[in-house]
């Protein structure tokens, strides 16, 4: 967020107003131009707080806790993705992540980071990546891709291989945790793709 230019031209207007005022009150009789001097100084006095509120909000922008995630196939590999984190505050952050796959409406248990078992810490404005593998959570239920593919054709995408991924993160060092909304996707082995299911 910039400070608005119109706030740095009304002080300035203001400020020259009002020495000008104050100049010819001071060395001339004049009082209409010491009311304006009053205004503009009241006027300088507003804008300033003006900015000063302004600056809060920038310096409170920066210092509010915030990541997101997103997903990206691996060229040449649909079933490879590369997982990047992008931390947008100041703070560093342990972040966890739970995929929370389920194939045919079974839940899949994972380990590591993809089943929020171990976590992630980020720089300030870091943003690191990880990968997973379709593959790898298929075999976790004894399943291959091929025989996804060859079942893929009577079943329903969504309830073939689903993620229901939750991402949360906290400063490091502190124990409040900020979970971002739950996003759902499924893999659709027709297509190839992972599908936001929103």
């Amino acid at each position: 967020m910039k400070i608005p230019i119109w706030i740095y031209t009304v002080i300035g207007i203001l400020t020259i107003f009002g020495i000008i005022g104050l100049y010819l009150r001071i060395f001339t009789e004049c009082r209409v131009i010491g009311d304006i001097a009053d205004f503009a100084l009241i006027g300088t006095l507003i804008a300033l707080i003006l900015y000063v509120h302004y600056t809060y909000l920038l310096a409170k922008e920066a210092w509010t806790v915030s990541a997101s995630f997103g997903l990206i196939p691996i060229q040449g590999d649909p079933y490879h993705f590369v997982f990047f984190i992008k931390n947008h505050s100041k703070h560093s952050l342990r972040c966890w992540c739970r995929l929370n796959p389920t194939i045919y409406r079974k839940v899949v248990d994972l380990d590591n980071f993809y089943g929020g078992k171990s976590s992630c810490d980020i720089q300030p404005y870091g943003d690191p990546c990880g990968h997973f593998d379709i593959q790898d959570i298929l075999a976790k239920a004894n399943l291959t891709i091929k025989e996804m593919k060859q079942k893929a054709i009577s079943a329903k995408p969504k309830e073939q291989l689903h993620l229901d991924i939750e991402f949360w993160y906290t400063p490091v060092g502190a124990k409040n945790e900020t979970h971002n909304p739950r996003q759902p996707h499924y893999f659709d082995f027709n297509r190839d793709k992972l599908v936001a299911d929103f």
